[in-house]
């Protein structure tokens, strides 16, 4: 036992310098204003899109609108291109960027001579829309989508 004593007071210094000895964290270095909350994205100025025809959708571009629209985030946008002559069919709508994905109704048949194309605002951004027809008409919209 009284070699269990003398162990004791050699554990205990043992231990206390153990603890005494570890170095502490550094700390973080703190976020400066301009890295801890980054600005957001300014989007364009944007018009409202003109009423749609159909059932569900935020609003309908036809061959005869062209500038900056706005179209709410998780909202359908329609879109009718019509052909001027019967050869002058339009080519289907493309999107640019991420934040418009295609969709459709899933029951609707365009007239002959009419392009369709539908797009849900996914992500607040901007993309543009466009088309050609054979003539070389070309049409371009630029659809903004904020939530």
């Amino acid at each position: 036992m009284n070699r269990a004593l003398g162990v004791l007071p050699l554990a205990a210094i043992v231990l206390l310098a153990a603890c005494s000895g570890a170095a502490a964290p550094a700390a973080a270095p703190a976020a400066s204003p301009a890295t801890a909350n980054p600005s957001p994205t300014v989007l364009p100025a944007c018009a409202k899109l003109p009423d749609p025809v159909l059932p569900h959708s935020a609003g309908e571009l036809t061959e005869q609108q062209h500038g900056v629209y706005c179209l709410p985030r998780g909202q359908r946008l329609d879109i009718f291109l019509t052909a001027a002559k019967s050869a002058d069919v339009w080519t289907p709508v493309q999107a640019t960027g991420s934040v418009l994905a295609p969709t459709s109704t899933g029951v609707m048949t365009a007239p002959l001579g009419v392009t369709p194309a539908m797009f849900v605002g996914t992500a607040d951004g901007t993309s543009q829309l466009t088309s050609t027809a054979p003539s070389g008409a070309r049409w371009t919209v630029t659809v903004v989508v904020k939530g």
